[in-house]
């Protein structure tokens, strides 16, 4: 399983907290999120928008570099289409 990298965990986590209107703590979360991401070969997941404050879904954008997860911040589109 990857993991997110001790160089960018303390920036994904304000990141999520700051967006985030949830109480449930993200670190139970984590482990699913990052087993998901890597059986489906992705590298971001979607965060829906009735999680969030705002009106569309976010997407928090990763790179893949020696079996870490680097948090490379967040965007509300894909592939330049507007996120549904």
């Amino acid at each position: 399983m990857t993991m997110i990298s001790s160089d960018s965990v303390e920036f994904f986590y304000r990141t999520y907290d700051s967006l985030v209107n949830d109480s449930y703590p993200l670190a139970l979360l984590l482990n699913q999120i990052t087993t998901n991401m890597d059986n489906e070969n992705r590298d971001y997941f979607i965060l829906p928008a009735h999680m969030t404050g705002r009106q569309k879904d976010i997407y928090f954008q990763f790179e893949r570099m020696d079996n870490e997860l680097i948090f490379k911040g967040i965007h509300t589109k894909r592939n330049g289409y507007e996120a549904s």
